[in-house]
């Protein structure tokens, strides 16, 4: 019995979300209420959003959330990564990270929801940091502590540490940043291989 309240509320979550997601790119994060949602996902109670989302900003955070590190297997890769012993096992989880990044980038649905984020921030600015607590910030915090464990055995020379994880993930959002200013028709996935070239570069700095 209660496996099968928890397959029901499953289904209402995703179907909240998806219908989120849908009307977010569609209309953008302003312009859609939380009635467009309910309608959008079949649903007549607000009172059932309001049982899985504290509110529209909670449900925006959960679409965030599905397209990154809820995706099938992605924390646990991540979490399985080594710790550093030498400067060839770094640049082996570096590389690894920087691909998983990538990957969830080369998303279909990620780009669209980066865009209506940056044009919505100005308007909304709680939008901005939202993303970034919910997306950035948890990237900075997988290639710090990897960074951390390598200093802590001396693999890496004394630099900024917080500077070295925001040029690292900074090299790979530039690739999709330029996505985001061309022609829906001309964008393309970005290739794998820049993950490599970025975390080649970001070795060449910490190499004492």
């Amino acid at each position: 019995m209660e496996d099968r309240a928890n397959s029901r509320a499953q289904q209402t979550r995703e179907r909240l979300r998806t219908a989120a997601h849908r009307l977010f790119l569609r209309q953008g994060y302003l312009a859609t209420s939380v009635d467009a949602i309910l309608a959008e996902a079949g649903i007549a109670s607000k009172e059932t959003l309001y049982r899985h989302y504290a509110n529209k900003e909670a449900l925006f955070a959960d679409v965030l959330s599905h397209l990154t590190m809820e995706q099938p297997g992605f924390s646990e890769r991540l979490t399985a990564l080594p710790a550093p012993h030498d400067l060839q096992s770094l640049r082996q989880a570096l590389t690894a990270l920087a691909r998983e990044i990538l990957t969830m980038m080369n998303q279909p649905g990620y780009l669209p929801l980066v865009r209506m984020v940056i044009a919505e921030s100005p308007r909304f600015p709680q939008l901005g940091s939202l993303f970034f607590s919910t997306v950035t910030e948890r990237g900075l915090t997988l290639i710090k502590g990897l960074l951390q464990s390598a200093r802590e055995q001396r693999l890496i020379a004394e630099v900024d540490l917080e500077a070295v994880a925001r040029t690292l993930l900074g090299g790979l959002l530039a690739f999709a940043l330029m996505n985001l200013v061309v022609a829906e028709e001309e964008a393309q996935s970005i290739p794998i291989a820049r993950a490599d070239a970025v975390v080649e570069i970001i070795m060449r700095a910490l190499t004492p």
